[in-house]
């Protein structure tokens, strides 16, 4: 999947040696990432994730993970990123041991561990670890039991761990996070300085698992986080004055009309597509434009297969201006989170770099592929 991996370090912007010694061009020299920025993102495929900086495309560094990390989660302001793995004794197989990970920016290297029960999940996506009220890890677990291990990075010690039967997903928000919940609610648990639990509570239920679940891999949007369901219902989750509220759902999917929208565009027949991919949307809310990833055809078992075209909307109109049609197959869009974005796609083995708010292709990094993350967050 990696091919051509040491070329790609060595294009990376203008390393620095650290502390090279004469000997250091056989054993290998330490170097540094060198400044970054809002467009940095990372790549995770097997082991690794690529730092990537999405101005030029090239490749700064790689953190080298467990075989079970489902994703990394930046903490830069204290210049660090942290990922959770599981190991074994064996490689494959004998004692298990989990830990928190904290590797740092500059070098890739990493500095801190924290050991954390055996219980978290290699599965998933971004979600499944959240930077919670800037201070606390948190990694999903199931067992098949479901629970959230808390993680003080200030301390570097594990806290607790907080049973959440049924729910998915760690979104922070102000007071702690939020997780969807097999029974069409959101729910909020909230901490203390502590990182101990200190309250919960569930909004409405607003979908049924049955009929048309929402996807537990959710947005950031500027008030709380975008969830949308497997046909094409968006809504937002807030959470105000302590009480989990969620707004009303529009359709990625309108119904059929004669009459041009807003913009002059006639509402084409667009039934039977549907939203996919292992990163199936993106947001950024500087400039208010949501991104889905789709596929036509196949029923919502299909959520995962990858997508054929990218749609982009208007949160301020709900309504498309584009539809663009890619040759590679596309598994997830990104968007970095500035007023001045780049939306990043997953096609094939590539990441194509584009105008979120047109589609246009700016360039692309080559011979790297996998879950798209931002480097830095609102």
């Amino acid at each position: 999947m990696f091919k051509h991996l040491v070329f790609m370090v060595a294009v990376a912007l203008a390393p620095t040696v650290v502390n090279a010694q004469p000997w250091d061009t056989v054993v290998g020299d330490a170097l540094t990432v060198g400044e970054t920025g809002p467009h940095w993102f990372s790549v995770r495929g097997g082991q690794s994730a690529h730092l990537i900086d999405g101005d030029t495309g090239r490749v700064g560094g790689i953190l080298t993970l467990s075989r079970f990390s489902p994703a990394i989660r930046p903490q830069m302001d204290r210049g660090l990123i942290y990922a959770y793995g599981s190991f074994y004794s064996r490689n494959v197989y004998g004692d298990r041991l989990d830990l928190v990970i904290a590797y740092d920016a500059q070098t890739t290297l990493p500095v801190t561990e924290i050991e954390i029960p055996t219980k978290a999940a290699g599965i998933g996506h971004s979600g499944m670890i959240g930077l919670i009220m800037n201070k606390f890890i948190g990694v999903w677990n199931i067992t098949p039991g479901i629970s959230v291990s808390i993680v003080n990075t200030e301390t570097n010690e594990f806290v607790t761990e907080i049973s959440t039967p049924s729910c998915a997903g760690i979104y922070p928000v102000e007071t702690g996070f939020i997780m969807a919940c097999a029974d069409g609610r959101i729910q909020l648990i909230e901490l203390n300085d502590e990182g101990q639990e200190i309250g919960r509570r569930r909004s409405e239920a607003f979908f049924d698992l049955q009929e048309d679940p929402v996807y537990d891999y959710a947005v950031a949007s500027a008030d709380g986080w975008i969830f949308v369901s497997m046909e094409g219902l968006v809504y937002e989750a807030t959470v105000v004055g302590g009480e989990v509220l969620v707004s009303e759902p529009w359709s990625i999917n309108p119904p059929d009309s004669e009459n041009p929208d807003r913009n002059g565009i006639v509402i084409e027949p667009d039934d039977g597509w549907r939203i996919g991919g292992r990163q199936p949307f993106a947001y950024n809310s500087d400039i208010g434009v949501l991104v889905t990833v789709m596929h036509k055809g196949g029923g919502q078992e299909t959520f995962e297969d990858p997508g054929t075209e990218l749609w982009g909307f208007s949160m301020a109109t709900k309504r498309r201006g584009y539809r663009l049609e890619l040759e590679d197959p596309i598994s997830g869009v990104q968007i970095t989170q500035d007023d001045d974005p780049l939306m990043l796609v997953s096609t094939g083995d590539n990441i194509d770099i584009r105008k979120p708010a047109s589609g246009a292709l700016l360039r692309k990094v080559t011979e790297v592929s996998g879950l798209i993350q931002n480097l830095y967050f609102d």
